[in-house]
């Protein structure tokens, strides 16, 4: 982010004058660079409310386990007649060291590397009356001195830390416990937790699979159809971890094709260092017939002797897991695929570094062996994997989406403008209607992608891609105008409302093919788990974490939206209201600097505890409906949503949980500036009487 510093001027009860920031921001509704004036402190700001634990610290069991474990391990430590020295590494909060204190431990020292989180860990310890007993160093581990009057008097005989993500060692964790083992514990000191072991299982999904692979061609209604080229199709994709909520991915969704296997075990409280780099070459056997297309993977942690387990695997796997946002599965998308029968033996060979991991299938052991220590991590060889996402790809793969857009093909032979990114859309105009067809990309690489799709369906003819939204690039009278719509920079479903604003600037007096119109639609709902995500912690496990809430409360109210994105098909909750209309917007836009506002209510059809709101927008044509992000189903008060897995969705979090009852009205306001792209939500209900 590029930011200049300015000064502000000073109210009439302030002497001194207070810096300010201008931050550079996107206008994803025009596509050009503004420049926003925010607090001195933003960054500052943003970087404590993307620390916010909630989510992780709301995780009951895991809380649990800590805890028993370093009870059952201080009290052994005391038994042996040994005192217990506790070194908490990344200590966030304080939890775990205020545990280890509850638990009697003899000493000990937390470490934090963000400073602003270290000045709120010792603000915590001390509002729990914990002060003399812990001891706050604001540095990374890896920079603790050990000696007299040193960040640690001596060396810890208990290691406690929770470093972990997804793919367990992708914060770090193994340069992490080895750094300790060397320098900062006794030989022979107790680790929580003890050991990490990763599992993994081949699967069959279509579903999964098109998050990452191209389809080799996509039909048109005239038996017609575009092609991709093999490059892009063979691909192998990113190594960027595909991390998903697979406990709400359906049964019918994907296939077992293995048995889980346990492919690595990290010993955390082992003699040995980890290793940076490894791999393992497995013989499994098929339990159906299929075609791997994809690995998921999972780890369980062990935290002591006593057989105290955490796991991160899926409910359908293993129903007493309980729900977690801050530790997920991983989706790993297989480069090399053949079919395999039900009894068929296969090798899968998996491989990591430091931070990372990854994996392939071989046909037997034997040829596994041949690429044993050399197999290197999947990188894009075409190009289009790096600009486009997973959740578009999938987008684009999607047959019901598809269907709808080659259906959006305007009267035979206009000239038309194409206002989107990376589409087939404009392929499809080509072959089915249009003489000739602009499109507009902005990207590159993306540029050079699209070049090569359209040459390689021989339509470079009817097809010019623009570099840049300039109307006078465009040498002819645009007949008709229409877009997907997509923009590869829209973050918020509203976002790609910009295809609204390029139409009146490019080519006004064109017709309006699609979208006609746009509304943006909401409907109130109580999610199962995804509020815990921003709902204040209060007490955790007897301790009062009051001070963190107050300190991420201000920070998010600083720098974060009111709104986030999450794909809420793998959130689950019930609707409470049906769907609601915020705002239309129709074709002419008009004035750039006019703000555009509305207000309302609507009523709650079903009482219940209100987490917040999803938002979406749906796009209108002549004959077409196509929804930005919405549900798959129309929306039933009381019962599950089912919504549009190949996109994100807007939600407007509440910070506490709203009782509302059947009958109550809930009152909701837009604005929208639409030369600063910014947009603002209020939602409130109206007390009920």
């Amino acid at each position: 982010m590029s930011y200049l510093k300015v000064f502000r001027h000073h109210s009439s009860n302030i002497s001194r004058y207070k810096m300010s920031t201008f931050v550079q921001k996107m206008n994803p509704l025009t596509g050009k660079t503004i420049w926003e004036m925010e607090d001195e402190n933003y960054d500052y700001h943003q970087e404590i409310a993307r620390s916010m634990y909630a989510d992780m610290l709301h995780d009951t069991d895991r809380n649990q386990k800590y805890y028993k474990a370093l009870k059952s391990i201080i009290d052994k430590k005391h038994a042996q007649g040994l005192k217990a020295n506790v070194l908490d590494i990344g200590t966030g909060t304080g939890l775990l060291s205020m545990m280890a204190a509850k638990c009697n431990a003899d000493s000990i020292v937390a470490c934090e590397a963000f400073p602003p989180i270290a000045a709120i860990a010792r603000k915590v310890i001390e509002d729990n009356n914990l002060s003399d007993k812990i001891k706050v160093v604001a540095k990374r581990s890896t920079e603790l001195e050990v000696g007299p009057d040193k960040d640690m008097e001596f060396r810890a005989n208990i290691l406690v830390t929770e470093v972990f993500d997804t793919e367990l060692i992708g914060e770090g964790a193994v340069e992490t416990f080895n750094h300790a083992k060397t320098y900062l514990l006794e030989p022979n000191a107790t680790v929580i937790p003890e050991k990490g072991k990763v599992y993994a299982a081949v699967v069959e999904s279509d579903f999964l699979s098109s998050c990452n692979k191209f389809n080799s061609s996509y039909p048109l209604p005239d038996e017609g159809e575009i092609l991709i080229p093999k490059d892009i199709v063979n691909c192998p994709g990113t190594n960027g971890v595909h991390d998903i909520q697979l406990s709400q991915l359906p049964t019918d969704g994907f296939k077992m094709l293995t048995e889980p296997l346990n492919i690595f075990t990290f010993d955390f409280g082992g003699e040995m260092l980890l290793a940076y780099d490894d791999d393992n070459l497995s013989e499994v056997t098929a339990i159906a017939d299929g075609q791997p297309q994809v690995v998921l993977m999972w780890w369980e942690l062990e935290m002591d002797a006593e057989d105290t387990l955490i796991t991160c695997a899926p409910s359908w796997y293993e129903p007493s897991a309980p729900w977690r946002d801050h530790w997920m599965q991983a989706v790993y998308h297989l480069p090399k695929r053949f079919h395999v029968k039900e009894g068929q033996k296969f090798a899968l060979l998996s491989t990591h570094d430091e931070f990372s991991l990854w994996f392939n299938i071989y046909s037997d052991v034997f040829e596994g062996k041949e690429h044993k220590g050399n197999v290197k991590a999947p990188i894009c060889t075409c190009g289009a994997h790096v600009i486009t996402s997973r959740t578009r790809i999938s987008e684009m793969n999607s047959a019901e989406r598809w269907k709808v857009l080659r259906s959006m093909s305007p009267p035979k032979g206009g000239v038309c403008l194409f206002l989107g990114d990376f589409s087939l859309v404009p392929l499809a105009i080509a072959k089915q209607s249009a003489k000739k067809v602009y499109c507009i990309e902005e990207n590159p690489t993306a540029l050079k992608i699209w070049t090569k799709i359209i040459e390689h369906n021989q339509l470079a003819d009817q097809i010019v891609v623009l570099s840049e939204y300039n109307r006078d690039l465009i040498s002819e009278k645009i007949d008709y105008v229409l877009s997907e719509p997509y923009f590869r920079k829209s973050i918020y479903p509203w976002d790609n409302m910009r295809c609204a604003f390029a139409w009146e600037s490019l080519a006004p007096d064109a017709d309006l093919y699609f979208p006609h119109c746009l509304r943006i639609v909401t409907v109130a709902m109580s999610f199962n788990d995804l509020h815990k995500i921003k709902v204040p912690l209060g007490s955790v496990e007897g301790f009062d974490l009051t001070s963190f809430d107050h300190l991420i409360k201000g920070s998010s109210e600083k720098s974060e939206s009111d709104v986030e994105t999450q794909p809420l098909w793998e959130y689950p909750g019930i609707a409470l209201s049906g769907p609601a209309v915020i705002y239309e917007l129709m074709p002419k836009v008009g004035n750039i600097d006019k703000k555009l506002c509305s207000d309302g209510s609507f009523n709650i059809k079903r009482s219940g505890e209100c987490h917040g709101l999803a938002i979406w927008v749906d796009y209108f044509g002549s004959h077409v409906v196509l929804s930005g992000a919405g549900p798959k189903e129309y929306i039933v008060p009381g019962k599950t949503v089912r919504w549009d897995r190949t996109a994100r969705q807007g939600v407007y979090l509440f910070r506490t949980p709203l009782d509302v009852e059947e009958g109550q009205t809930m009152e909701f306001s837009f604005e929208l500036a639409p030369s600063e792209g910014n947009i603002e939500f209020r939602f409130q209900p109206k007390p009920y009487t």
